[in-house]
């Protein structure tokens, strides 16, 4: 079967809420991101919907949610295609990663396919995959219990509406009473919200204060890295330093190596700390 829909084939068109909505409508499902197709259940789904038995919805895995879940589902899907001789090619690798425009441009494709190919029968989708969806559970269960709780709720309002002259019978005025206290609530509010503002700003200042200090934190990262790493370079240098005085002084390598550590930023050479050493007893023998 082919299935070379072209870039300019109108399946290449439709929206994502389109796609969406026709999806969560076909399969009774609840997705929000196009990104949640990458599992590849409702992709098995509408090869189902389309070819009954094709697909062994079994198993597939509704709650996938790992790569290697997504996997195993793509492989079913892949058997249903090599029995419908399908040639649409499925990149595996790319669908399994979520990504927005490579679900997006397989769902249109496949609702292009079950739009070419479904023969208008009803499909029930939640009976075909036998509740295996996470949210079955909870489409079943408000679905059967939502008609018995509304049933007996209808005989309290026969009786409220049948006593009338019990609540007409206490006749006080202590009700202006009462809402003369309730009045007075707004100031209280009034005082509170002038309160409020000290704590307001008490709380940025808080806020300020934990932004220094995590600033002060990195600061104080940051020097020790720098430390670690000036200790470590001083100390490979000081091994080079050992190994060419250990060396042959007349060599010119071992020369070069020796005035290129003991230079300064202004190329001025100082001696190392055996060599002044040495200088400073002749001095004293003298």
């Amino acid at each position: 079967m082919s299935s070379g829909y072209g870039m300019m084939e109108g399946a290449y068109f439709v929206g994502r809420v389109e796609l969406l909505n026709w999806l969560n409508d076909l399969l009774k499902l609840d997705y929000t991101k196009v990104e949640q197709t990458a599992s590849a259940a409702a992709f098995c789904q509408i090869i189902d919907s389309v070819n009954p038995g094709v697909v062994n919805l079994t198993q597939v895995n509704f709650n996938a949610n790992t790569e290697y879940e997504y996997v195993k589902n793509f492989k079913v899907l892949q058997k249903a295609f090599d029995k419908l001789q399908i040639d649409k090619s499925i990149d595996v690798a790319k669908l399994v990663k979520a990504k927005y425009q490579d679900n997006l441009e397989f769902l249109q494709w496949i609702k292009r396919y079950y739009d070419l190919n479904n023969g208008g029968a009803e499909y029930d989708a939640i009976e075909r995959r036998k509740g295996s969806y996470a949210a079955d559970k909870k489409t079943l269960a408000s679905g059967g219990g939502g008609a018995a709780k509304t049933t007996p709720a209808a005989k309290p309002a026969t009786k409220v509406a049948a006593a009338p002259a019990k609540v007409a019978a206490p006749t006080k005025v202590a009700a202006p009473a009462k809402t003369a206290t309730k009045a007075a609530a707004p100031a209280k509010t009034a005082t509170t919200s002038k309160t409020s503002t000290p704590k307001a700003s008490s709380s940025s200042n808080d806020a300020a204060v934990n932004e220094v200090t995590q600033q002060l934190n990195e600061a104080k990262l940051a020097i020790e890295g720098a430390e670690k790493e000036r200790d470590f370079y001083y100390g490979k240098l000081r091994d080079i330093e050992i190994l060419c005085q250990n060396s042959d002084q007349n060599n010119e390598l071992v020369k070069s190596v020796l005035a290129v550590m003991y230079s300064t930023q202004n190329n001025e050479e100082f001696a190392s700390e055996e060599s002044t050493a040495n200088e400073e007893e002749e001095d004293e023998t003298f």
